[in-house]
C-alpha cells in the first residue's frame, strides 16, 4: 500500500473536496455515512435514513453496505461514472451508468469517517471449479466441445455407469464425452472406454471424447488404443465463463428483489 489519508467527522465540503479528487485518481475509498439510497434502472428500489458503509473502488464499482449481512444492499459494477456534488445541504454520490442505463444515487447528511487508499493488489483469482459446474457452462457452451455440438442428454446411464454428455457432431456421429476438472489419467479412459464398448457393438463409430485440463502419457496411449480421443478444456475460460453467468443472474435478482 503506497499511502493512506483517514478523516473523522468531516464537513460536507471537506467530504466533496476530498472524494472528488480521490476518484479522479482512482483510488481506493471507504466511508461511513448517515445515508438514504435510491435507485433508478431495470428495476427501482429507496432506502431511508440509516448509517452505512460505502466503497467506491477505482473501477468504478460501488458497494453499500449495512451492519449486518454479508451482501450489499445496493451497488452498481465495475465501470460506473462517479460524481459528488451538495445540494440543499446534503452530500450526494452519484454513480451512473449508460448500458444499461440506470443511477445510484446516496444522499448523505452526514459524513462520519472515510479513509482512502492506494493499494497494490495484482494477483489472479483462479476459481476451483466443479465438475458440474464444468457441465453447466458446457451445456449452455457446447462449442466448448468442439465446433457445432449438439448435446442431447446429461449423465445418461450407459454401461453400469453415467455418462457426462451425450451428444452429435457437426457430422452427426453420436459421441459420449467424459470430463475431468483435473488431470486425466488411465482410469479416466477406461471410466469411458467402459461407456462405449457396449455401444460400438451395434455402432462401431461411435466417438469417445475425454475433456480433461491435461493427461498423462500412459493414459495418452491407453485412449490411442482404444480410440479414445482426448481433448484439452481450458478451466480458466470454463471458469471466467461461469463467473460471469451467475454475477449476471444474481444481479438480476437482487436487483428485482431489492
Amino acid at each position: 500500500m503506497n499511502s493512506s489519508t483517514i478523516i473523522r467527522d468531516p464537513s460536507l465540503a471537506e467530504s466533496k473536496d476530498m472524494l472528488s479528487k480521490s476518484i479522479s485518481k482512482r483510488l481506493f475509498i471507504i466511508i461511513v455515512t448517515d445515508c438514504r439510497i435510491n435507485y433508478n434502472g431495470r428495476s427501482s428500489s429507496k432506502i431511508n435514513w440509516g448509517e452505512r458503509v460505502v466503497m467506491l473502488k477505482p473501477d468504478g464499482a460501488v458497494l453499500i453496505h449495512r451492519k449486518t449481512n454479508y451482501k450489499a444492499i445496493n451497488w452498481q459494477p465495475p465501470g460506473a461514472s462517479i460524481s459528488v456534488s451538495i445540494q440543499s445541504g446534503e452530500l450526494i454520490i452519484r454513480a451512473d451508468r449508460r448500458r444499461p442505463r440506470e443511477t445510484l444515487s446516496i444522499i448523505c447528511k452526514k459524513i462520519i469517517f472515510i479513509s482512502i487508499f492506494s493499494l497494490k493488489d495484482e494477483a489472479s483469482f483462479d476459481m476451483l471449479l466443479s465438475e458440474e459446474d464444468i457441465y453447466k457452462v458446457l451445456m449452455k457452451y457446447p462449442s466448448l466441445i468442439e465446433p457445432d455440438f449438439r448435446i442431447s442428454t446429461q449423465q445418461k446411464d450407459l454401461g453400469g455407469g453415467k455418462a457426462d454428455i451425450t451428444g452429435f457432431d457437426r457430422n452427426g456421429q453420436y459421441t459420449v464425452v467424459e470430463i475431468k476438472r483435473i488431470p486425466a489419467d488411465s482410469d479416466s479412459v477406461k471410466q469411458l472406454y467402459k461407456y462405449i464398448s457396449g455401444i460400438r457393438v451395434t455402432s462401431p463409430q461411435v466417438r469417445g471424447i475425454l475433456l480433461a485440463p491435461s493427461i498423462n502419457a500412459s493414459a495418452k496411449n491407453l485412449a490411442r488404443s482404444l480410440s479414445i480421443e482426448y481433448h484439452p478444456i481450458d478451466i480458466k475460460k470454463i471458469a471466467e465463463i461461469f463467473s460471469r453467468k451467475n454475477s449476471s443472474i444474481i444481479e438480476r435478482l437482487d436487483r428485482h428483489l431489492s
